[in-house]
């Protein structure tokens, strides 16, 4: 086994314990979703209800330039620069102040300022008491 393909095997089996640690209520559906979607390569950022990120997929540090150190405890808006459009970025904020999932296409920056275009979806996470934990980004760049 290679080893890009064990990092991506522990980075799912990190993504089932925190899952399960944080009590999540997803389907097997939406469980299975979210594996094959870090199998094929899109990033997730995961952050608490205020928008700090807790932790960030592999592919995500690569996509971006920055190392867990430089997001770990910050808000989105470090990818954020000129080009990102601030309507969408209300549009957002708006839906996830409704606790509701939001799906955009955004200009990010990479940590070395280059821009990239992406679509991004964030679902809110709730544990098996109905109380939001999480919200969960899943982006991909598309150019």
């Amino acid at each position: 086994m290679h080893a890009q393909e064990r990092a991506r095997r522990s980075e799912e089996a990190l993504f089932q314990r925190l899952s399960s640690i944080f009590d999540w209520q997803l389907s097997r559906r939406q469980q299975r979703q979210y594996t094959q979607k870090l199998k094929d390569g899109f990033t997730f950022v995961l952050t608490d209800p205020a928008k700090s990120i807790l932790w960030t997929s592999n592919s995500f540090l690569s996509m971006t330039g920055y190392r867990n150190q430089d997001v770990v405890g910050k808000t989105p808006r470090i990818l954020h620069g000129p080009g990102t459009n601030p309507t969408v970025l209300q549009q957002i904020r708006d839906a996830l102040q409704q606790h509701k999932p939001v799906q955009a296409e955004l200009i990010n920056y990479r940590k070395s300022g280059d821009a990239y275009v992406c679509q991004v979806a964030i679902d809110p996470m709730y544990n098996s008491q109905g109380e939001l934990t999480h919200f969960l980004a899943v982006e991909q760049e598309v150019r």
